[in-house]
């Protein structure tokens, strides 16, 4: 008892007074003060208040900017429980940025918390703390009754400390928002489909068709960063996109590879050029002027920071899919149109089909499409079982000639059902004894691949 007095009078004793301020400012509820913090809530997080009740920690990660912090405070605002056992802190501040000044505020608020009942500890931008993963297995083994959650940028991915915490830490990936969380937001989520969908599409969506498909463009143009909802000037979103995200991204990722910056967002523009289109490495370097080996290191660097993700093609050959070339998405549309000064209006000319291609890869997280060897291709494969190929073809006419390709790869691999996405026909065919659904965009963008077992 008396060695654990002295221990907490030292804490109390030396820790600098601006830091106490600063960390009592970032826990208001310390003197009873109210918090307050947005209504609107992701998906994500039902499943973190869900797993609160696990031991291990709560790590979320993604692109800067998509709502992590407030994924935090809602979770704290809706905490029971002495309020002293809850801390936040956050490594935005420079100061706090230090291995031994880390570990000095938790202590700080260990040494004032009831260690009878649950302690709360949430450390926002954990990835500025050199060696934060150490950190972090310290504070898992050491102490009882402590539930840490932790966020940071997607640099946690790049210099690999995460595996330091193998089995003592679970990561969840909160993505930019997707349409149904953007039409959720704008009060016109739907809820679930009902079978048969296609009643149930003309009972519950055929009357607002066209306000759904207005906020399907609003949301590719600007409608995936919580901060950007609302705002109409799209000067305004391109530039908060390309300074708070895409440069803030970078830099973040470079200085931790120990990379050039501008070598990484060139590279990135480049990529958003190529956006939902096959690259090779060899011709990014010929372009860069680098070697191919520097090129591929630096698109790691962007998947791990999640600004973009890529495909290979479909095969049951390992070394086929390392081979041949493969299909780059960026993150969002709204980073294409920033990154490349694109107006609005690009949604009125052809380059909407890749952007929405884009969008519908990220909606299912596609890893990959199918190029045959006699020119037929196939956008996305989900690797399901059995696989289910994707065409988009976002164009005011579809026939069954669109699906030519789709109906080639069915065949070869013996499936029965496919997708073809449009622009508005929706309408299930059988082409060559194949079970194809032709959907708009913005309906598959709302409920899936599984809306197809709706028919």
């Amino acid at each position: 008892m008396c060695t654990n007095y002295i221990n907490v009078h030292i804490i109390y004793k030396f820790m600098d007074e601006r830091a106490k301020n600063l960390l009592r400012n970032l826990n208001p509820w310390w003197e009873e003060k109210e918090i307050e913090v947005p209504v609107f809530e992701r998906k994500l997080l039902g499943t973190i208040r869900k797993d609160l009740k696990l031991k291990q920690i709560l790590a979320i990660s993604g692109l800067r900017r998509v709502g992590k912090t407030v994924i935090m405070m809602q979770v704290i605002k809706g905490l029971a429980g002495p309020a002293d056992n809850i801390c936040y802190i956050s490594f935005d501040d420079i100061s706090f940025q230090d291995y031994e000044k880390a570990m000095e505020l938790v202590d700080y608020f260990l040494a004032g918390s009831d260690r009878g009942k649950t302690r709360f500890l949430f450390l926002d931008e954990i990835q500025k703390v050199p060696h934060w993963a150490d950190l972090l297995k310290v504070i898992y083994d050491t102490y009882d009754k402590l539930k840490t959650v932790i966020s940071g940028s997607a640099s946690l991915e790049v210099r690999g400390e995460k595996e330091t915490l193998a089995g003592r830490m679970f990561t969840y990936n909160l993505p930019p928002l997707c349409f149904r969380e953007f039409v959720r937001f704008h009060g016109m989520d739907p809820g679930e489909p009902e079978k048969p969908i296609m009643r149930w599409y003309d009972r519950e969506l055929l009357g607002n068709k066209q306000r759904y498909e207005e906020l399907f463009d609003r949301w590719l143009i600007g409608g995936a960063f919580p901060e950007m909802l609302g705002v109409d000037d799209f000067g305004h979103i391109k530039r908060y996109l390309n300074e708070a995200v895409i440069d803030k991204a970078i830099i973040d990722t470079a200085r931790l590879a120990g990379e050039n910056p501008v070598l990484i967002h060139e590279l990135f523009r480049v990529l958003a050029g190529s956006n939902a289109q096959l690259f090779e490495n060899v011709n990014l370097a010929s372009i860069l002027g680098i070697n191919r080996n520097k090129v591929a290191h630096c698109i790691d660097l962007l998947e791990k920071t999640l600004l973009i993700s890529t495909s290979r093609n479909y095969s049951a050959s390992i070394a086929k899919q390392a081979r041949t070339s493969k299909k780059v998405y960026l993150a969002h549309s709204s980073l294409v149109l920033a990154i490349l000064d694109w107006p609005a209006e690009v949604l009125m000319t052809d380059a909407v089909g890749h952007i929405v291609e884009a969008a519908v890869a990220n909606g299912v997280h596609a890893r990959f499409f199918w190029k045959g060897v006699q020119n037929g291709e196939v956008d996305i494969i989900l690797d399901t079982k059995p696989p289910i190929p994707i065409e988009v073809k976002y164009q005011a006419n579809v026939t069954t000639a669109d699906a030519k390709s789709l109906i080639k790869f069915c065949e070869r691999n013996k499936i029965k059902h496919g997708m073809i996405i449009t622009k508005q026909a929706f309408d299930p065919m059988k082409i060559n004894g194949i079970d194809v659904l032709f959907v708009p965009a913005w309906v598959f963008l709302l409920y899936g691949p599984s809306i197809q077992s709706g028919i």
